[in-house]
């Protein structure tokens, strides 16, 4: 133990040596001074997201750049240039289980790194680090900013026959800023998703079934300053911070050949049970839906990738086929789709069940 412990200091120590020699190219200026700590801890009101923020004040700004290391220990290091440090009191992390604790290395006159410990694996997207310009006016100075999000554990997945008692998150894809697909007739793919989730959402319950919305009406999940990417990170945490039992994120296609037409199912393998939704729910909406059957497909999309239960991204027919889009619009049509996905979904925990022998 004691060994591994040395060779990945070592390790971290060659890393902030490079970091130094690149450093050492660009010109010298006066090195901004790392003046305070704080912590806070927030929870999003939307994913449910626990965050534990820290942020580094400096008397100047300063350059970041980051790397997760995983040996000796996870860590997230974040590294100031054209910043020195001297005494600095550090106060204790507000939830050990988001960061243990965090501490500062010199490694040269003017660059400092901040060695923020973790209690386990960290993905690129469950941090962000951004630096904000001082504001004088509200006596505020430069500060460097670190987000990490707790990860919340993927369980070992059990399933029982039936929608009674289920939680289902589904997800309209799209929305407010973002219309999605227009077809030529000028139906928003937005709208068209928002309508059928609405309605496979009242049959669900119908059932006996939980029912989470990531949106019930046209909005963005996110803020106007945000990417898309968090845009889609908000809706997969509505599923991932609630355990959810299942994800449906439901679209309708788009293509410049505005000849196709037809239904198709998109999933990720993370898990056997992903395949299996995506088969019932394609087959059930082919026989409900009577469109053609394309099949079922993987694909790297962000919302089936990174929800941590089985996921299904639905694709219910061409909006950019003139045709298809008016059937697509259709109230009655709409229905009957919404019936063949709750049948989908049904299937699938029956079969799910069996899988597991616990029908």
């Amino acid at each position: 133990m004691r060994c591994r412990c040395h060779w990945g200091m070592m390790a971290l120590l060659f890393l902030f040596s490079f970091f130094a020699v690149l450093v050492s190219a660009v010109p010298a200026e006066a090195s901004a001074k790392i003046v305070g700590v704080r912590w806070g801890r927030t929870m999003d009101a939307v994913t449910g997201t626990l965050k534990v923020r820290l942020v580094l004040e400096t008397s100047s700004p300063v350059q970041v750049d980051q790397f997760i290391t995983a040996k000796p220990n996870w860590r997230l290091v974040v590294t100031l240039r054209g910043a020195n440090v001297d005494k600095l009191a550090i106060p204790p992390s507000p939830d050990t289980s988001v960061i243990k604790g965090m501490s500062v290395i010199k490694s040269t006159k003017d660059t400092v790194h901040a060695i923020i410990e973790l209690p386990g694996e960290l993905k690129e997207d469950q941090y962000k680090v951004f630096t904000v310009k001082a504001d004088p006016k509200a006596n505020r100075p430069f500060r460097v900013v670190i987000d990490v999000e707790k990860a919340v554990p993927i369980s070992d997945i059990r399933f029982s026959a039936g929608l009674r008692g289920k939680l289902i998150v589904l997800d309209p894809g799209h929305g407010a800023s973002d219309p999605g697909a227009i077809g030529p007739r000028g139906s928003y793919e937005k709208i068209l998703n928002l309508n059928l989730g609405l309605k496979v959402k009242a049959i669900l319950e119908q059932a006996g079934a939980r029912v989470v919305m990531t949106r019930q009406t046209d909005v963005d999940l996110s803020t106007p300053d945000m990417s898309d990417r968090d845009e889609l990170r908000a809706r997969t945490m509505v599923a991932n911070n609630r355990k959810a039992d299942i994800f449906v994120s439901i679209h309708h296609n788009s293509s410049a050949n505005s000849d196709l037409t037809g239904t198709t199912t998109y999933y990720y393998h993370k898990s056997g049970y992903d395949a299996l939704l995506a088969q019932c729910l394609q087959s059930a909406m082919v026989r409900g839906g009577g469109l053609d059957n394309i099949g079922i497909r993987t694909a790297n999309f962000f919302v089936v990738k990174n929800t941590w239960m089985p996921a299904a991204l639905l694709e219910i027919g061409f909006i950019s086929n003139p045709q298809e889009e008016q059937v697509l619009s259709s109230p009655a049509f709409q229905q009957k789709m919404a019936m063949a996905i709750v049948a989908g979904i049904d299937q699938f925990f029956g079969q799910a069940a069996k899988m597991r022998g616990e029908q």
